[in-house]
């Protein structure tokens, strides 16, 4: 499987337009790389319908973030075809998450049958990704106009600056408020569900801005915000795949006609919901344990808060 880098590599005293266009490029090659393979060639490798869907999250980030040295109209239709392709891999990834799981446990009762029904279900999932192939890339249509936005980039933001914007000052200017809606999330209650999962949103984007703007910044952002960002979003990630497994599990157990899929789904679910309640439980207390004001000193460190400026 072909490679790409997360990190963006950048001086802070180059052209913001050009790092954009690099970065944006660094974004959208994967995109392009992994939507065709994972529209014709899904049964090689699962982590192609996962990976086009990873990375079409950070070219949106990428793209989101770069707003203001983009054309409006063009930045929309891609902004918006990325969001048709993390969409249209959703349901394929969730398939082939619960039929690896299935394959795993197939020697108890009414599982054949229910991972049979699950595979029937992943290859009816795998007409939305034809179709975006089909739509985007088939004939060329993304690239083209992905090489075309990259080609406007041009500092197009009020006022008009009198010297050449240079990559460094402009991300210091960019995480401050990142970094706000992120704390702001976490002022929520994380007890509940809602709140948890736009605290997890909001560290996600935190992790995309670091990856595209560190090189602005001290090492320390990179090698001791990051990770510490990535533990907690890992710690997220999990309650948030047991919430999502939980709801899968109630679809299949209402289509489920045999005794023993029923009989084991509600076991599974059963399972899941104790799993979910633990590691919610292990997550506030490890949150709640110093964390929160560990992470936020760390980065105040890290980003003063005179980056805040425009």
């Amino acid at each position: 499987m072909a490679k790409f880098i997360k990190w963006m590599e950048a001086s802070p005293d180059e052209l913001l337009e050009d790092v954009a266009v690099r970065c944006l490029d660094s974004r959208l090659q994967p995109v392009m790389h992994f939507v065709p393979l994972a529209a014709k060639h899904p049964e090689k490798d699962v982590e192609y319908v996962h990976q086009m869907r990873v990375w079409a999250r950070r070219a949106s980030a990428a793209v989101s973030l770069y707003r203001p040295v983009l054309p409006n109209r063009r930045r929309k239709w891609i902004s918006a075809q990325l969001k048709s392709i993390r969409r249209a891999a959703n349901d394929a990834r969730d398939c082939d998450v619960f039929a690896l799981r299935l394959a795993a446990d197939k020697k108890q009762p009414g599982v054949v049958r229910l991972l049979e029904q699950v595979r029937k279900h992943r290859r009816e999932s795998q007409q939305p990704l034809v179709q975006i192939w089909r739509e985007l890339f088939e004939l060329g249509r993304f690239p083209r106009r992905a090489a075309k936005l990259l080609r406007k980039v041009r500092w197009r933001g009020e006022p008009a600056p009198v010297e050449p914007v240079r990559f460094g000052p402009w991300a210091q200017s960019q995480i401050r408020p990142v970094l706000d809606q992120f704390f702001a999330a976490a002022a929520g209650d994380m007890a509940q569900t809602e709140p948890l999962h736009q605290f997890r949103i909001a560290g996600k984007k935190v992790r995309y801005a670091i990856e595209l703007l560190a090189p602005a910044f001290s090492e320390g952002l990179r090698t001791q915000a990051y990770p510490f960002i990535q533990d907690l979003q890992e710690r997220l990630g999990k309650i948030n795949d047991l919430a999502t497994a939980h709801s899968r599990i109630n679809r299949w157990l209402e289509l489920a006609s045999g005794e023993d899929e029923k009989a084991y789904l509600q076991e599974m679910l059963a399972q899941e919901q104790h799993r979910l309640e633990t590691l919610r439980g292990e997550f506030l207390a490890w949150w709640n344990g110093g964390r929160q004001a560990e992470l936020q000193q760390l980065l105040s460190s890290l980003v003063p808060a005179r980056c805040g400026a425009a």
